[in-house]
């Protein structure tokens, strides 16, 4: 199993990148509010916590989307990479567009792809016990 994280620098992006994932049989993800450290200003620091606060409700700070979802397969892993580069322009590597990267999973517990995993096993247990009783 494996986790894709993708950064997404333009969040107008985000309704079609699900859409391709759920398409591409993708189980679940995960959408967080993110922020690059160059986004950062260094005179954000000297602001009081109330100051920050009221600077980004004014619209000053660039925020980005940054999704992760676990993947069973190395080659659905392959296959959403491909399909999501094309959908944000088919070129990553071009200024702000954001960063995919993958990690292994080596232990996960819970989500919707523990539970369509277990379900498959139980068929196929099922299936054996099934087929074992009358043949």
């Amino acid at each position: 199993m494996f986790v894709l994280f993708i950064v997404l620098n333009e969040p107008e992006y985000l309704p079609e990148v699900l859409f391709k994932m759920k398409q591409l049989g993708i189980r679940g993800a995960t959408v967080i509010d993110s922020m690059g450290a160059t986004a950062i200003s260094k005179d954000i620091y000297s602001i009081p916590v109330i100051g920050g606060f009221m600077k980004s409700i004014d619209g000053d700070t660039h925020y980005n989307k940054t999704l992760f979802s676990v993947i069973e397969r190395e080659d659905q892993v392959d296959l959403v990479m491909n399909h999501i580069e094309k959908v944000l322009g088919g070129d990553m590597k071009k200024p702000n567009k954001g960063i995919m990267f993958v990690l292994p999973v080596t232990h996960m517990r819970g989500g919707e792809l523990q539970r369509h995993i277990e379900s498959r096993e139980n068929k196929k247990i099922l299936a054996k016990e099934f087929e074992s009783e009358y043949y």
